[in-house]
């Protein structure tokens, strides 16, 4: 036979049937169920006041709070939580101060918010340890990509398009674009280049503009002649990206939930709002509460007024790159990449085979072999050589060299 589980109720019930049977002493009732006399009167007492409903606990819960929140500051925090349903304790409370107000502690903030109803519990599960990598200096990296387009009411889709400095998670540019194309693409971050100057090096995803199959895309080939240094993320990895993504959800969150816009120079609009939010008002928790414009510095490089041309040493051998991407050595075909059709670069030979260069950037390591002899062949009625093997072989880079432009940005942790 199982033991019978009793609660604390059951067994103040059998201690009160116990004491009314005048079969044992008070004393010898007490020592039975382990309880001083003290305590066997208090429940005894409640029995007789409130009968059953008497045996059970009572709240703890203090009459009068000594240094109970006062109603105005909660009324504060919840009107700022309100204004901002997306933020948290932490940042409320920040908020609350940056505007001369002294905010309750942040776990006491956070319980006026469960309490009102402000804050809904929700568990978070993560597949694997996040890692974060931080560069050291404004401008020495920014993230760019694409956000989901926007389906509004206007006829056409817009396009927004994201640059975040890595270091002071500044925003620098929110553009509502057309499409994904490069042509709105460049004018959108050649203005960003012209306000606050050029970054070291750009993050971004594989999306077809960011990033050529076969060497460097148009928009990848226009960095590179800045001197700015292309990083990609691994292919379905937007983590890599966490900074630029981070902020699609915020955006998401703050703005495009909840907003109704009816074109797209009014959703334009509410981007410049979010953009000076994000940066001037909203507390960062990885930046310890400090908001992005207090740590950012433009760029010490301004950006010229047109895009310069590669230079070369004297001497060196160059070819120009024929419009589907390819050039001619000696007889062999080298693949280069669309992005730099019109372009000249440099041939090296090396052991191998030849090495390509752009600039000062490596773009190719080429073994030169009968496969890769150019023939004749037909494009749209037009005779043209082509090799038969195009896809050049990538090889490491020298240690006085610049690394190849294709590298995939490992955290650092």
């Amino acid at each position: 036979m199982p033991w019978k589980e009793t609660s604390k109720v059951d067994s103040r019930r059998s201690f009160i049937a116990a004491v009314e049977s005048d079969m044992w002493s008070f004393s010898q009732v007490c020592h039975q169920f382990d309880i001083s006399r003290k305590t066997g009167y208090k429940w005894l007492h409640r029995f007789r006041l409130e009968g059953s409903e008497g045996l059970f606990d009572r709240s703890r819960r203090p009459n009068r709070v000594r240094y109970a929140t006062d109603p105005e500051i909660q009324d504060l925090l919840l009107a700022e939580r309100d204004s901002h349903p997306a933020w948290g304790a932490r940042k409320l409370c920040k908020r609350l101060e940056n505007r001369g107000i002294t905010p309750p502690p942040e776990r006491t903030a956070n319980r006026i918010l469960k309490r009102e109803g402000r804050i809904q519990p929700h568990t978070l599960s993560l597949q694997e340890e996040p890692k974060c990598f931080e560069r050291a200096h404004p401008n020495d990296l920014w993230q760019i990509d694409h956000k989901s387009a926007i389906h509004g009411r206007w006829a056409r889709r817009t396009v927004p398009f994201v640059v975040v400095d890595d270091c002071t998670r500044y925003l620098l540019g929110l553009k509502a674009l057309s499409d994904k194309g490069l042509v709105s693409t460049w004018e959108a971050i050649w203005r960003i280049f012209g306000e606050f100057g050029l970054p070291g090096s750009v993050l971004s995803d594989n999306d077809q503009v960011f990033h050529g199959n076969n060497g460097p895309s148009h928009f990848e080939a226009r960095l590179l002649r800045l001197g700015i240094d292309i990083l990609h993320g691994r292919p379905y990895h937007p983590q890599t990206q966490g900074k630029a993504e981070r902020l699609n959800g915020t955006l998401e969150r703050e703005l495009l939930r909840n907003g109704s816009f009816e074109s797209a120079e009014e959703l334009q609009a509410g981007f410049d709002r979010f953009r000076y939010e994000y940066n001037y008002e909203r507390p960062h928790e990885s930046l310890s509460m400090e908001v992005p414009g207090a740590l950012y510095r433009p760029s010490a490089r301004p950006r010229p007024d047109k895009l310069p041309e590669m230079e070369y040493p004297a001497g060196t051998i160059l070819r120009k790159v024929h419009k589907d991407g390819w050039l001619s050595y000696k007889g062999y075909c080298v693949e280069v990449g669309v992005g730099l059709r019109g372009q000249r670069v440099e041939i090296r030979e090396v052991d191998y085979g030849v090495e390509v260069y752009y600039g000062r950037y490596r773009i190719r390591g080429k073994r030169l072999d009968e496969q890769t002899m150019t023939r004749d062949y037909k494009v749209g009625g037009t005779r043209r050589r082509r090799g038969t093997s195009l896809r050049a072989t990538p090889c490491a880079p020298s240690p006085e060299e610049k690394p190849v432009t294709n590298v995939v940005a490992q955290p650092v942790t």
